[in-house]
Order: structure tokens, then C-alpha cells, then sequence
């Protein structure tokens, strides 16, 4: 006898597209920078000029806050060169993530669109787990952006309170404070210059934030459903090999285990050519991540030290975000790896010796495809959290070392 099988309809595609459920937050983020939609055949004009406004602004940021910086250092003042450095490696890092995002467009809109015939095509036994997914990948990247909005929030009303307290203490004529410190061809003191100087750093601090928090939320909420397709596929094999007959095995079942063999290893290879356009899009992005992390996290830490007064609180926020997004690239690429040895562990464990030579050249196939494993690892650098803990530990390193500089 067989055990029953029940057979699941596939319901036809949906017309809503992907972002509006799995990428709905990380597309209105990424549409604050102007990147989204991801069709540069299709760009509006004015979204293009968003763009360029965007990368113009953080490019001017980074030259006076370096400006600003080196002009400390060569007088002397360490405590001040760091301190005006510390949003530059913060801004530099986001233009050359949004650089990269545009020159691999063609990749990320490959991947949402795969991601999203998937969905459309999903079954429906399988959409209560997407659907658990979605809503994770929403929390972290609200999580996510909540953090970085905090820490530039922070840098913008920080100024305000202290020229507010001096207000308060009877300073006359107020000394006016920038939201960063930047060197400047004009002087920022006179009333009129100071307000368009203060308006277009806050408006800086969008694209700063958009173009972090939101490439990195996508690549999250990219892994979390490439993991949650592997996981589903595992669950396949293992419900497969629970569809075993009670006495012998005959021709009729063979017959359709073999079918269903089939169509999981085209899904797999499916899955694994996902995983591929993942790795090859945010390659570039994975790499500058690792790449920065632990100077990144070491600057910030120095100026946590260094700075005075109610600054410090500004870099709080600030250094739980970069630590937050170096462990949000090495979870997604331990998840996908995970996720991916784990098909292996399911092929081992189906019942591949009660049947023919077809099944179990099937089951091989799996397992040979499982042992290669589908990653994110990029040159040098193996996208993992074994990666992450090596970078916290350099950059705790490098912070001893220069504190005794200090």
C-alpha cells in the first residue's frame, strides 16, 4: 500500500509585483536615493538627476570633511582629525555601494525578477513560510534603518542643543556649530551661509543612510528567501522519503519518485543559479564591506574615546550600526552556505537504496551539487560569521594599539 499523497495546486501568477511584499521597505529606502526602479532603460530623467544630486552631495561632504581633517592633523590636533573623519569613511563607503549597485543593475534586476516568477509560481503549501520570511526581512531592515537614522538624527540635533545650552549660559555672540565639521571656503559663521551649509548636510545624511541601510537590507532579504527555497527544497527530499510502500517497492512507485527526483534537482539547479547572480551582484559591495569593516569600526571607536561631552552619544548609535551591518553580510552568506550543505544531509538520509539505479544517480546529482555549496564568499574574504568575528576582533585590536598612541 502507498501512503496518500496530496497533490497541490499551483495558483496562477499574481500581477502584484515582488517588492510590494518581500522588498517593499527596501524599495521605498532605495527610492529615497533615486535608485529604484532598477530598469536604467526605463529611468525618468529627473530620477537620473536624483541620482546625480545624490552622489554630488556625498561627494562635496567628503571632500571638506577630509579637507577639514587633514588641515587638524597638520596642526596637531589628532582628537579633531578623527573626529571629522569618522562620518568620511561612512560616506565614502555608501557612494562606492551605490557606484557598484548601478554598474551591476543588470544582476539585481536578473535576481528580483527570478525571485519574483518564483513567488508567482509558488505553491501554496510553501507561501505561509514565504510569507514568515517576508515579514522578517521587513523587521530587520526597519531594525536596520531605525539605527541608522538615529545616528544621523543624532549628528543633526547635537549642534542644535549645545548652541541652545550656550544660548542658555549667556554666549553672545553665538558661536554657530555645523552638523559636521568641514572646511570651508566661506565663513559658516554668517547667518545666511550657515542655514544653506546646515540644510544641505542634513539633506546629505539621506543618501548617507538610503544607501547603506537600504543595499544592505536587500542582500539580507535576498539570502533570507534564497534560504528559505533551500530549506523548502530539504523539506521535499525528506517528504519524498517518507512516501515509502509497506511491502517492496513497486514500478508505479519508482516510477513517480523518479519524477519528482527530477523536478527537485531542476529546482535546485534553479535555486543554485539564483545563489550565483546573488554572489556576482553584490560581489563588489560584500568585498568594500570586509574590506572597510574593521577600519571603519576601529575610527569610530577612537572617536568614541576621544571626543567630548554630549558627541559621544552621536557615535553610539553610529558604531552598533557598522557593527550591525558587518554581521548582517556574514549572516546572509552563513545562511546561504548553511542552508545549501543541508540539501546534502537530506539526500543522504532519503531511502536511495530501495530503489533503482535512476534514483539513485538522482540522489548522487544532489549531493554532488550539495558538496560544492552555494556561497557568497568573495576573493580573500570568506562570507561567513567566522569572518565576522575575525574582523571584531582586528578592529578591537587596532583600537588598543592606537589608544596608546593618544
Amino acid at each position: 500500500m502507498f501512503k496518500r499523497t496530496v497533490t497541490m495546486k499551483v495558483e496562477p501568477p499574481s500581477s502584484e509585483p515582488v517588492q510590494s511584499g518581500f522588498f517593499r521597505l527596501q524599495h521605498k529606502i532605495l527610492l529615497a536615493f533615486g535608485i529604484w526602479p532598477l530598469d536604467r532603460a526605463n529611468r525618468r530623467w529627473f530620477v537620473s538627476l536624483q541620482i546625480g544630486v545624490n552622489l554630488i552631495a556625498l561627494t562635496l561632504c567628503m571632500i571638506c570633511e577630509f579637507l577639514y581633517g587633514l588641515y587638524a592633523y597638520q596642526d596637531g590636533d589628532l582628537s579633531e582629525a578623527i573626529e571629522s573623519i569618522s562620518p568620511t569613511v561612512a560616506r565614502l563607503s555608501g557612494l562606492l555601494r551605490m557606484v557598484f549597485y548601478l554598474i551591476n543593475e543588470k544582476h539585481l534586476e536578473k535576481v528580483l525578477k527570478c525571485i519574483e516568477v518564483a513567488q508567482q509560481h509558488e505553491p501554496l503549501y510553501e507561501r505561509n513560510n514565504t510569507q514568515r520570511i517576508a515579514r522578517l526581512g521587513q523587521r530587520v531592515t526597519f531594525y536596520h534603518f531605525l539605527m541608522m537614522f538615529i545616528a544621523a538624527l543624532l549628528y543633526g540635533v547635537t549642534p542644535f542643543l549645545i548652541m541652545g545650552y550656550n544660548w542658555y549660559q549667556g554666549q553672545w555672540p553665538l558661536v554657530k556649530i555645523l552638523p559636521f565639521k568641514l572646511a570651508l571656503p566661506y565663513d559658516s559663521q554668517r547667518l545666511f551661509p550657515f542655514i544653506l551649509t546646515t540644510l544641505f548636510l542634513n539633506y546629505a545624511s539621506i543618501p548617507t543612510i538610503t544607501s547603506q541601510s537600504g543595499s544592505d537590507a536587500l542582500l539580507i532579504g535576498v539570502c533570507l528567501y534564497v534560504r528559505g527555497q533551500f530549506d523548502a527544497l530539504g523539506q521535499d527530499i525528506a517528504a519524498l522519503g517518507g512516501q515509502q510502500s509497506v511491502v517492496g517497492v513497486s514500478r508505479q512507485e519508482t516510477h513517480h519518485i523518479n519524477r519528482q527526483l527530477q523536478r527537485i534537482n531542476q529546482r535546485h539547479q534553479r535555486i543554485i543559479e539564483i545563489t550565483g547572480e546573488v554572489r556576482a551582484a553584490f560581489a563588489l559591495n560584500i568585498f568594500l564591506i570586509y574590506m572597510c569593516g574593521a577600519l571603519i569600526l576601529c575610527i569610530v571607536s577612537i572617536a568614541m574615546l576621544t571626543v567630548e561631552g554630549v558627541y559621544k552619544f552621536t557615535y553610539l548609535p553610529f558604531a552598533f550600526s557598522e557593527l550591525a551591518i558587518l554581521f548582517l553580510y556574514s549572516y546572509s552568506g552563513s545562511i546561504i552556505c548553511d542552508s545549501s550543505e543541508a540539501i546534502q544531509t537530506a539526500a543522504y538520509s532519503f531511502p536511495w537504496y530501495r530503489y533503482d539505479r535512476d534514483t539513485r544517480h538522482l540522489i548522487q546529482l544532489l549531493m554532488i551539487r550539495a558538496q560544492r555549496g552555494s556561497n557568497l564568499n568573495v576573493p580573500f574574504f570568506e562570507t561567513s560569521m567566522a569572518t565576522f568575528s575575525v574582523i571584531v576582533r582586528s578592529a578591537s585590536s587596532y583600537v588598543t594599539l592606537m589608544k596608546s598612541f593618544l
